[in-house]
């Protein structure tokens, strides 16, 4: 064997093991990330500014108006002791970084954040984080907020942004007036106005709601003694249920009438009364008379036409009740139960009673 061929194997097995000590040697592990916060609730001050309205969860994200004091809530989760980093983002990609605030008064121009609480008795503990943006910030009321769990260690990364898209739309306030003993809700919720059965008074008869339609939906207290009688205001007085929709500038309002169950109130699309042999007229028929709580959004009392009375509720999309309005209304039969034992209905006048 030359010195030559020596040589080359000499050198090849010390390449095959300097390979081979290489494959043996470990990469240095990823760097690891601090825990990203998550979120659980957001407030923003309502339109009067004395108050705050609530949004848990937000997806789809919220919308807000540009909120008195350019400020929100943010409650989210994360580990105890985490530092946080907070920015806004603009929709146009731009960021805006926010010192945070331990308590000292800030000039009114100035974006910041303050954590204001954080609720060490729940697992993982919550945090309470107020947020301003800055007075320079172009559109107040689109943008995301970034919150970010920063780390202390070189070995350890901050965390993915926890992301909170925020976007501006058009309030509506809608008002109810209650005239009599009844109350008036609303769907979508916010509106409870009057006095509840039990005889509690019920204040929120104010509400902002964002574009779109709202439904008031009137109650008497007491069957026996009360019905809804009509509309005043910005609804409909020839319907039951008030349909209204937000998408006009003015705010809306509304005046719920009930009187006691002898006024006489006969609308423009019902039938006269028929006189009847042996028979007396004596009251519009209700719908689900003492069932009433458990059929929600139902009439009462009964819609009518020109064939008479009958009762509305929602129901499933799929269902399709032409004298209620189409679909997702079902039809049911009204009844004279309040004036049992000598209530009956009869069609197309409505209750009778023998004389």
């Amino acid at each position: 064997m030359t010195r030559l061929t020596q040589w080359i194997i000499r050198a090849q097995g010390t390449f095959i093991a300097i390979a081979f000590l290489a494959g043996c040697i470990p990469s240095p592990p990823r760097a690891a990330k601090q825990e990203t916060p998550a979120f659980s609730t957001l407030e923003i001050p309502n339109s009067s500014g004395n108050g705050w309205t609530t949004y848990s969860p937000v997806s789809p994200p919220p919308e807000i108006l540009p909120v008195k004091g350019r400020a929100v809530k943010v409650w989210f989760y994360a580990p105890l002791g985490s530092v946080f980093d907070v920015s806004l983002r603009a929709l146009d990609g731009s960021l805006t970084r926010l010192s945070e605030n331990h308590g000292a008064q800030e000039p009114p121009e100035n974006g910041f954040f303050q954590v204001l609480n954080v609720n060490a008795g729940v697992s993982p503990p919550l945090y309470t984080a107020y947020v301003r943006t800055p007075l320079s910030l172009t559109d107040q009321g689109n943008y995301d907020i970034l919150v970010v769990n920063k780390s202390l260690r070189t070995d350890v990364m901050d965390s993915d942004a926890m992301a909170l898209p925020l976007r501006a739309r058009k309030i509506y306030m809608v008002s109810v007036q209650v005239a009599g003993a009844g109350h008036v809700t609303s769907s979508p919720a916010g509106i409870e106005c009057g006095i509840s059965p039990s005889g509690r008074p019920l204040t929120q008869c104010s509400h902002d709601f964002g574009a779109g339609s709202v439904t008031l939906l009137p109650g008497a207290n007491d069957l026996t003694t009360t019905k809804f009688i009509g509309w005043g205001g910005n609804c409909d007085p020839n319907t039951q249920v008030c349909s209204l929709v937000l998408n006009g500038d003015a705010a809306l309002n509304a005046t719920a009438n009930f009187g006691a169950r002898g006024t006489v109130v006969t609308p423009s699309a019902c039938p006269a009364a028929p006189l009847l042999p042996g028979l007396r007229w004596i009251d519009l028929p209700a719908c689900a008379t003492g069932h009433i709580d458990s059929h929600p959004g139902i009439s009462n009392p009964a819609l009518c036409d020109a064939q008479g009375y009958f009762c509305c509720e929602p129901g499933p999309q799929n269902v399709n009740a032409p004298r209620c309005g189409g679909s997702g209304k079902i039809e049911s039969a009204p009844d004279c139960l309040q004036h049992q034992p000598t209530g009956t209905l009869r069609q197309p006048g409505g209750c009778y009673e023998v004389l």
